[in-house]
């Protein structure tokens, strides 16, 4: 599937919205349907803004970008988003620009839950730039983790693995860092002026063509001490155990109630309750969250990232998921310390903490 019929593909998922709602029209205007819809386009100009610096119109017959001028010139000459069936609609920057139909859809109402259940399932196109992405976000990692040193910033790891990110074409749009005791105080480090001694945790949800990706890594500098050891072998276990949980057909809350057997069995019985422990992946880092009883379905070609973690230990990835099993599409790269365990019958190799 080339880029184009995945946009055809798309815009036929969305006629079939239209006609359910008997709508004239679907204004997309948030920067993740924009990716999604246009297969990969960025319309963050603003990286924190939910929407986008254009807009997309979606009709039965047509495809019409609502621009200004100032990303018009840029959007045709690099994006060529022409090339794809798109129209534009363009106006001077200090002018509304706004889509007039009857019965107009918009992205920002309950629509937005039928397009993130048409978003979750991803295309062969997806699919391969999902993995090119993990490919990179796990290099980005690996980079960033082997470059600290004792006496870095947090403030300095964050920003190797923001440029580490950047010098792959991606965007780190969360960026944690936490360092020695801070590891075990809160589950989500901003990095701070304290300087390294002896452990780090780097952790990242880096954004590419719209889709994200999540991975976490730990480094120890000198000989790693048996307990927390101990503690990464046991979170290991527990996200392999999310993992193996993830096939299609279950539900969200089947594997999360895997998960809370895995802590149990580890003997980290509650230490769930301090941090959710993941879910569905895509064009958010979390498209949802996993809790007791979650009825949503786990899908064929569904993205997920769990996020395991015990005081003082974590594991995470993304996994992509088939009728076949899962792929780790954030496999830490080669020379990486890795553990092994088995769940249920299959051998899991998850991220160990790296001893420098």
């Amino acid at each position: 599937m080339n880029r184009l019929d995945e946009i055809n593909f798309k815009h036929n998922c969305l006629r079939d919205v239209l006609h359910h709602h008997q709508a004239d029209g679907l204004w997309l205007r948030r920067t993740r349907n924009l990716a999604w819809f246009t297969a990969g386009a960025d319309a963050s100009i603003p990286t924190d803004s939910e929407s986008g610096a254009y807009s997309i119109l979606v009709t039965p017959d047509k495809r019409l970008v609502y621009t200004t001028n100032i990303e018009a010139t840029r959007l045709k000459a690099e994006d060529r988003l022409q090339d794809f069936g798109f129209d534009y609609a363009e106006c001077p920057w200090h002018q509304d620009n706004l889509p007039h139909l009857p019965h107009l859809l918009t992205d920002d109402n309950a629509v937005e839950a039928e397009i993130q259940q048409l978003r979750c399932v991803l295309t062969e196109g997806e699919q391969e730039r999902l993995r090119a992405l993990g490919r990179d976000a796990a290099a980005a990692l690996d980079e960033a983790v082997r470059a600290a040193r004792p006496g870095d910033t947090e403030y300095q790891l964050a920003a190797r693995l923001d440029a580490a990110c950047r010098a792959r074409g991606g965007l780190a749009v969360v960026n944690l860092i936490g360092t020695d005791e801070r590891i075990s105080q809160f589950r989500h480090p901003l990095p701070t002026m304290k300087r390294l001694d002896k452990y780090a945790m780097i952790v990242v949800c880096m954004r590419r063509g719209g889709l994200i990706v999540s991975g976490t890594r730990l480094a120890y500098f000198g000989a790693l001490p048996a307990d927390l050891a101990a503690k990464a072998r046991k979170v290991a276990y527990i996200d392999a155990a999310a993992m193996v949980a993830s096939q299609p057909g279950r539900t969200l809350g089947d594997a999360f109630s895997d998960i809370l057997a895995a802590y149990h069995e580890q003997g980290e019985t509650d230490q769930w309750k301090l941090h959710h422990q993941g879910g569905l992946a895509g064009y958010i880092a979390r498209e949802r969250i996993a809790g007791p009883g979650d009825g949503t379905l786990i899908r064929e070609y569904q993205a997920l990232a769990w996020n395991p973690s015990i005081v003082g230990c974590k594991s995470e990835d993304t996994i992509l998921v088939t009728n076949d099993g899962f792929e780790i599409v954030t496999a830490a790269p080669d020379g990486w310390p890795m553990i092994e365990v088995e769940v249920k019958g299959q051998t899991v190799r998850r991220p160990g903490i790296l001893e420098v």
